[in-house]
């Protein structure tokens, strides 16, 4: 299965227990990275774990070119099975959506143009993190 088709279908793999869901020192640990990786590539971080009603955001970013603010999920773990990106399930990606719509609605993010990345960390118990990072990994159900 390619990795696209687990953001579309939503594979729906059960937590590990280690992911950033929950606020775990790992998922905070891969957040952290993850801004500054996305940092070093020209990404502005605006904001971090942002909630609107029960939906959140690990990481709000505008894009290198200042005109995308990108909604961004980042998922941990530390091990590549069950591969983190299938955690971005339907109501996952349902939830940013929503969120995304209304953070654009008004205030400072209206007329912003929207995408949602997801960024995966295979972070192993005193190794280096792997990460990857896949733009436009779903589209807006808004």
């Amino acid at each position: 299965m390619a990795w696209w088709d687990v953001f579309r279908r939503g594979a729906g793999a059960e937590d590990s227990g280690d992911s950033g869901g929950g606020g775990s020192l790992l998922g905070r640990r891969g957040e952290k990275y993850a801004a500054k990786w996305l940092q070093k590539r020209g990404y502005r971080l605006l904001e971090r774990n942002r909630t609107v009603g029960r939906d959140e955001a690990d990481l709000i970013m505008l894009s290198p070119d200042d005109r995308t603010l990108v909604i961004v999920e980042v998922k941990t773990r530390r091990t590549a099975q069950p591969p983190p990106e299938a955690n971005i399930n339907a109501d996952k990606r349902r939830n940013l959506s929503r969120l995304a719509a209304r953070l654009t609605r008004r205030g400072r993010y209206a007329g912003y143009a929207v995408r949602f990345d997801v960024v995966t960390i295979i972070w192993p118990e005193g190794g280096e993190p792997e990460l990857k990072h896949y733009e436009h990994a779903f589209e807006a159900s808004f």
